[in-house]
């Protein structure tokens, strides 16, 4: 399988035509945190598939391995570790083992995130609930880039995308855990952005909507909706798959987006156009 027919695989094709964004990812080296399933895992193959070098964690061991030895076998570059981006040391532990895998760091993407345990309203929240999404969807981001930071001021520059939400632009009764979480990871993202665009790392966010995850399949079984009464709240009249959440990605992480800091990139098939 040559590169045209991986990205074509990946749901990506269409990047090769968008100057820099394919062809850059060509040979980088990309951390991606929760990339078992999802999002995390149709980025890792994207990157892949363009050339880049995978390197990629989740907690679920056995699928790490599965979607490793997939993407190897399609030609493309990938290791799995395991790791919890709740626990600092595994976090520090992965970004190290990363860089001495494949020498360096280009491209990271904070992508591990939980949804709320239960849809009820705020005052019946659990603290235990908010410490556990919030340990998970902010500190993972916050770790995540306290350790993959100094690796790219040291090599000289970097790229940071972090998975945000519409949940970071507005807010939905019943999930005030996931809700305010990706509202911090948004912050995070502007803080760090500030502080580090002058040293050539730019730092951005993406804030997709409804996507075809295990995520979503779990929300609307909570919800007790179906697909097409949720992809009603959309303009695209549809749910999104998350290769297409894999090109905003590549695409942020690129020289194509070089004028692009601090944004929490709306991806939610116009849902926050209103």
């Amino acid at each position: 399988m040559n590169r045209r027919q991986m990205l074509a695989a990946t749901g990506a094709l269409g990047l090769a035509a968008v100057p820099g964004v394919a062809e850059a990812s060509s040979g980088k080296v990309v951390l991606i945190t929760g990339a078992t399933s999802g999002i995390g895992e149709a980025t890792a193959r994207a990157f892949a598939a363009a050339g880049a070098r995978v390197f990629f964690c989740g907690r679920r061991q056995h699928l790490g391995e599965q979607v490793a030895a997939s993407i190897r076998s399609a030609g493309g570059e990938a290791t799995f570790r395991r790791a919890d981006v709740r626990e600092e040391p595994q976090v520090r532990d992965l970004v190290d083992a990363c860089v001495r895998r494949y020498g360096r760091l280009d491209i990271a993407v904070n992508n591990a995130g939980i949804e709320s345990p239960r849809a009820v309203r705020s005052h019946e929240q659990s603290l235990a609930d908010m410490e556990a999404v919030w340990r998970t969807n902010v500190a993972g981001v916050f770790l995540g880039m306290k350790y993959e930071i100094p690796r790219m001021l040291a090599q000289g520059g970097g790229a940071i995308v972090n998975t945000a939400s519409i949940s970071a632009e507005v807010g939905f009764a019943t999930i005030a855990p996931y809700n305010s979480s990706k509202h911090a990871v948004a912050s995070l993202t502007k803080v760090a952005a500030m502080e580090y665009a002058a040293s050539n790392i730019r730092v951005n966010a993406f804030a997709p909507g409804a996507v075809d995850t295990p995520m979503l399949r779990r929300a609307a079984e909570a919800f007790g909706m179906t697909y097409e009464q949720i992809a009603q709240d959309y303009p695209i009249k549809r749910i999104v798959r998350a290769e297409e959440m894999a090109a905003v990605v590549m695409f942020l992480a690129s020289p194509a987006a070089s004028a692009v800091v601090g944004t929490d990139l709306d991806a939610s098939g116009g849902f926050l156009t209103g």
